[in-house]
């Protein structure tokens, strides 16, 4: 079995600077897709028999936050920076978005038959789907990061004008989700080295932890951690 994904080195910088935060923000949400396919690779070749249809809710959700992540750059983020940045700063990103989606979404379309009993599972043809696009995906999660550089939005964005661009986003996120799986993934598969994504609300977290983490309890097993943000063995019992 291939070795785990790497995750993401952060860019340089403080949190608290909203000009920093938008590069290092991304980089944090990229690395919890990362520990996603990286979870899937982990434990798509010995999955339970029982444990089957809570891998496959594990598995599309990651999916599912990817997909929704592309969709609010490619409507809302990318073209509110590029107001600014100017018309086609950031082209880049969308196009590379092309060179693994289809295959993405060829993945999604396996598990979904899978889920709905009308194919049998195979953690090989899982693995295989995951390799036709997981390298081009992971290329494009580090390029992006540089198209945010701090000095490149602070020559043309107050720390307003990008906070409001970030409270956006996630006006625009919450609104969009399902709070039943996205919020309780994104517990799961964070990173510790980033405790302060993703950047929840305190009440919200506990909910996810309390209340919205049950209706799919089986499926958040995958995750690398625990809803508390603790590191979980790989093996998930039957």
């Amino acid at each position: 079995m291939p070795a785990p994904y790497p995750l993401l080195d952060m860019p340089p910088g403080d949190i608290k600077n909203t000009h920093e935060f938008t590069a290092m923000h991304m980089a944090a949400a990229h690395n919890t897709f990362i520990q996603g396919i990286n979870a899937i690779v982990a434990h798509a070749p010995t999955v339970p028999p029982n444990k089957i249809q809570p891998f496959l809710i594990f598995c599309l959700t990651v999916l599912d936050n990817i997909h929704h992540h592309h969709h609010i750059e490619e409507t809302y983020f990318f073209p509110e920076l590029e107001k600014k940045l100017g018309e086609g700063a950031l082209s880049r990103n969308y196009e590379e978005h092309a060179d693994f989606v289809p295959q993405l979404d060829e993945l999604q379309v396996y598990l979904k038959t899978v889920q709905e009993e009308e194919e049998k599972y195979d953690g090989m043809v899982l693995l295989e789907k995951i390799h036709s696009f997981s390298d081009s995906m992971m290329l494009h999660l580090s390029h992006e990061i540089p198209t945010l550089e701090a000095n490149r939005l602070k020559a043309v964005f107050t720390e307003k004008e990008l906070k409001d661009i970030d409270a956006k986003v996630l006006s625009i996120a919450l609104k969009t989700i399902d709070f039943y799986k996205a919020i309780p993934l994104g517990l799961v598969c964070s990173n510790p080295a980033t405790p302060w994504f993703p950047p929840l609300p305190l009440p919200v977290k506990l909910a996810a932890r309390w209340w919205y983490s049950r209706r799919y309890s089986e499926a958040w097993e995958f995750g690398p951690l625990d809803l508390y943000g603790k590191p979980r063995e790989v093996s998930v019992k039957a």
